[in-house]
């Protein structure tokens, strides 16, 4: 199992049709308490900086067991070019475990 802390996720990144994700709203809290020793592939250099992560662009597949800790914006789009959370914005976090599909 690979856990991954992503900016972003896509149906894409699910290495099989085996597979599926299985996404969970989380807290602040658990999305914290879950993210030590993720792996940070956020593209987003604006995310980045305030996770203070490196930016990294770079193509992953998720595999069955795998992990990824996705956060996003509520309210509107965070600028590229974002130092800090602007206040008409708030986080969301979500929890996408990769699982075995129902056939």
């Amino acid at each position: 199992m690979v856990k991954y802390l992503l900016s972003n996720f896509s149906l894409d990144m699910v290495d099989s049709k085996h597979y599926k994700p299985d996404v969970e709203v989380i807290s602040e809290e658990e999305f914290n308490n879950l993210k030590e020793g993720a792996i940070p592939v956020m593209g987003n250099p604006a995310f980045a900086r305030l996770f203070n992560v490196p930016c990294i662009k770079s193509y992953i597949k998720l595999q069955k067991g795998d992990v990824a800790l996705v956060v996003g914006t509520d309210g509107g789009k965070l600028d590229y070019h974002a130092t800090s959370l602007p206040d008409n914005l708030s986080l969301k976090y979500k929890k996408v475990e990769i699982v075995e599909a129902e056939v």
